[in-house]
């Protein structure tokens, strides 16, 4: 339930006969036992009106308070529940249960620090109790105190013995350290201590955990391994979004968001929204990216980061990131897009440069929230992922960016020669050196990480200039499209066509047009080029089209376009059509 819809519901007026009435001779008892039933009944404002009577009356008394406490909590209005926890403390809860309440309340509102205390305070009292120790090594991951964290569950261990929700903890914590064969060597001790007691749900978990760790090790058949083992557990969305994240490194469209979708349909949280804004981003729907990711960054409701690897600094970061990306893509797509006259260019012009002002402001919030989570991780002694967060906050001062980059790869790479390719492809970025993101390219595994080829290319294609270069650039957008057509035209990037004119009527006007909407879009025109567009007018009076890829004399796309309108209106939606299909994901 939404905190929203949550508000509604303790806010709606019921008319119900004896709920909310109070009389004066009432006991404490009798006033929470029918707040009770009120609750039973869905009678909410009731049941608070009950509640907040009997604290009124009873002033020394905890009951009343930690009764809505509860209601409040299970509602998901976590401010106020904590509020009220917190009253109930000041009239003498301490037990375990109401101090346990107020630190998730803290963890649950990203007020680790708050939380850490509380949990402090409860393991000094019950120092025997598993969950406790689980919840503060937990949130000592949180807050990137892995040593901290790393101590604490050890100590639990062995104090009361092998727990899977600590081991699972502790494996999370050695995986935050980079160390991983102690993190697999945890992870699958919690998974086998939960398939012994018959704990589907927590081993579906643990497997999930086990994914991201060797997918983050670039062990990826292994980590799909470890994602169908956590679904056949139990189908959970995360199982479905680690599948998603394999499959979409492979750059398999159709398969990624089948897994994204299969998440979002269980998901409680915003996650499967965000996997969904990038894949579409990253193939070109950009409308459908926007409005995934602005529904998330407008959320209020960030509870569900308690449960999950990071915290409100990592999450506005990622969700600036994405949409900076999504606005530049817009803005190309609104500056190069055919225009049917003076008018039309102008507010084509007038919307990218709003577009590019948006994706600027995204851009800043990026830069700063990674230069806060590079402090915050070097506050905390992890300097490598600091070193990282540095350099994507510093990207547009190449000196600095470059210095945090190499502290950062000399660590990875020590550990993960892998990783080499990933930092050399950064660095070809970061100099717009053609020969490093060349270096770069046939180093990535060829089935697992066309993802970050395609990256590599996208950053390549634009610094190929001059005539010099013309041919390797037209190869490299062909080795480009034949993985994601749609990463083309949101970096104003086209394929080189060579334009044929079939059927009669065809003014010189209306291919002077054309062949100029296709330039704009970024297509190199002239003969000689890898494919041929062609394009015929028909008795009819409209235009059938093919796109052929002469190196394999294979026609990659085709398409019709209806009748009508005007020189300049034909040769604008002709060209229109052309693109979309050209470059959509089939």
């Amino acid at each position: 339930m939404t905190r929203l819809r949550a508000v509604a519901i303790l806010l709606i007026t019921l008319s119900t006969p004896g709920w909310g009435q109070a009389p004066a001779g009432d006991t404490l008892e009798g006033l929470t036992s029918k707040a009770r039933d009120a609750i039973s009944q869905n009678a909410y404002e009731s049941a608070v009106k009950l509640l907040t009577e009997a604290k009124t009356r009873f002033p020394s008394s905890p009951r009343a308070s930690l009764a809505l406490a509860d209601l409040y909590y299970d509602k998901e209005l976590y401010p106020l529940a904590l509020s009220e926890y917190r009253e109930a403390e000041t009239r003498g809860a301490t037990d375990f249960a109401t101090l346990t309440q107020i630190s998730r309340c803290y963890g649950k509102l990203n007020q680790e620090k708050k939380s850490i205390e509380y949990l402090m305070r409860i393991l000094k009292e019950y120092p025997d109790s598993a969950d406790t120790i689980d919840d503060l090594g937990w949130m000592y991951f949180k807050t990137h105190q892995l040593d901290k964290g790393e101590q604490v569950l050890l100590s639990g261990i062995k104090r009361l013995g092998m727990q899977r929700g600590i081991a699972m903890t502790l494996g999370t914590v050695y995986s935050g350290m980079n160390r991983y064969d102690k993190s697999k060597e945890y992870y699958e001790k919690s998974v086998n201590d939960a398939i012994r007691a018959g704990d589907r749900s927590f081993a579906a978990i643990a497997y999930y955990n086990l994914s991201l760790l060797e997918h983050n090790f670039f062990h990826y058949n292994s980590a799909l391994r470890f994602t169908e083992e956590s679904i056949a557990m139990e189908d959970r969305p995360s199982g479905h979004l680690a599948r998603g994240e394999l499959l979409q490194s492979r750059m398999d469209f159709d398969a990624a968001e089948q897994e994204y979708q299969n998440g979002y349909d269980k998901d409680t949280t915003p996650l499967s929204k965000v996997n969904l804004a990038i894949l579409y981003q990253k193939f070109g729907r950009l409308d459908l990216a926007r409005r995934y990711a602005e529904e998330v960054l407008g959320s209020r409701d960030l509870a569900w980061l308690a449960n999950y690897g990071t915290d409100l600094t990592r999450h506005y970061k990622d969700m600036h990131e994405l949409l900076s990306s999504i606005y530049q893509g817009l803005a190309q797509r609104e500056f190069r897009r055919p225009t049917t006259g003076p008018f039309d260019r102008v507010s084509a012009l007038v919307t990218a440069a709003r577009y590019r002002a948006i994706a600027w402001y995204h851009d800043q919030h990026f830069h700063l929230y990674s230069l806060e989570a590079g402090t915050q991780y070097l506050d905390q002694g992890d300097e490598e992922d600091a070193w990282w967060e540095f350099y994507k906050g510093n990207e547009g001062y190449a000196e600095v960016a470059l210095k945090y980059l190499g502290m950062a790869r000399a660590l990875e790479t020590k550990r993960t020669p892998h990783a080499a390719p990933f930092y050399t492809s950064e660095e070809g970025k970061v100099r717009h050196s053609p020969a490093l993101l060349e270096q770069a390219l046939p180093v990535f595994d060829p089935f697992w990480e066309r993802e970050p080829t395609a990256e590599t290319l996208l950053t390549l294609i634009p610094i190929l200039r001059g005539e010099k270069h013309a041919g390797r650039r037209r190869e490299a957008i062909a080795e480009l499209y034949g993985i994601n057509p749609g990463a083309l035209p949101q970096a104003g990037i086209g394929l080189p066509l060579q334009l044929e004119f079939g059927g009669s009527g065809w003014r010189w006007m209306e291919r002077g047009l054309t062949k100029r909407f296709l330039k704009r879009s970024g297509s190199d025109c002239g003969p000689g080029m890898r494919y041929t567009l062609r394009i015929t007018a028909e008795s009819d009076g409209g235009v059938r089209w093919s796109a052929t890829d002469t190196a394999t004399a294979i026609t990659i796309r085709s398409g019709k376009v209806a009748a009508g309108g005007g020189i300049l209106a034909r040769s604008a939606r002709v060209v229109k059509t052309i693109l979309e299909e050209l470059y959509s994901i089939h």
